[in-house]
């Protein structure tokens, strides 16, 4: 997939694009017993998975119908019911139909920011999750959604293969979201490769390493390895994401 300068988006999309050829390429060297192996997410296959980047692709074209039109749109016609059901009925297809599935919804997501209005980039539009965000943040926030679940499809594709700028932005995008709704075991998140700091909670220990392994650790994809806590004990769990 090639990505397209709209306006202010360019690199956005350039990088969204370059997540799903990543995850492409990943999907290339799967048979269809791979797709029914268990993911890193509890009661959910690989085929699951890639299903759900499907469908969150879709949900998000919806978000920039929004963005664009300043009317409001439901990231799901048939809400999460609808959308757990959809994913439901398709991680049983055979790998072509999903890898064809993952790549036309990113095709669509991409396509739908053509000719994107500026005055788009500063509307608000609201998630499924009740959350919202404005229109130029839609791109990141697909980003996020392909690295991650790249990772739960778990075929070596790891945060560590996550870059250092994509994982301080994630950062900077989940670290209010904990220190305002989450009880968090720790502190502040320290980087070791950089001079960064988050803060995750109002008190508690200091938990320090390079910026990819905290993202792991915040997200609940790893345990803690390769990070330290500045009290004795070993790394905590961190509190569910979502």
């Amino acid at each position: 997939m090639d990505g397209a300068a709209v306006k202010g988006l360019g690199p956005s999309l350039d990088e969204m694009a370059a997540a799903t050829d990543r995850l492409l390429q990943t999907i290339d060297d799967l048979a269809d017993t791979d797709l029914r192996g268990p993911s890193l997410l509890p009661g959910w296959t690989r085929a699951h998975v890639l299903t759900h980047i499907a469908r969150n692709a879709d949900g998000m074209v919806n978000l920039v119908q929004a963005a664009r039109t300043g009317e409001d749109r439901p990231m799901y016609a048939g809400g999460r019911e609808g959308r757990d059901a959809d994913i439901e009925a398709g991680s049983a297809r055979h790998v072509g139909d999903v890898r064809l599935d993952v790549n036309e919804s990113a095709e669509r997501l991409l396509e739908s920011f053509a000719d994107f209005p500026d005055e788009g980039l500063g509307r608000e539009v609201s998630m499924s999750s009740g959350a919202t965000a404005y229109g130029w943040e839609i791109p990141l926030m697909r980003v996020r959604e392909v690295e991650i679940h790249h990772v739960d499809l778990d075929l070596g594709y790891t945060p560590g293969h996550w870059s250092p700028e994509f994982a301080a932005r994630t950062l900077d995008q989940l670290s209010p979201i904990f220190r305002d709704e989450r009880d968090c075991p720790v502190g502040v998140l320290a980087a070791t490769d950089s001079d960064g700091r988050w803060e995750v909670a109002a008190g508690g220990p200091e938990l320090a390493g390079p910026r990819s392994a905290l993202v792991g650790w915040l997200t609940g994809r790893t345990s803690g390895e390769g990070l330290s806590l500045s009290t004795a004990g070993e790394v905590p769990p961190a509190p569910r994401w979502s």
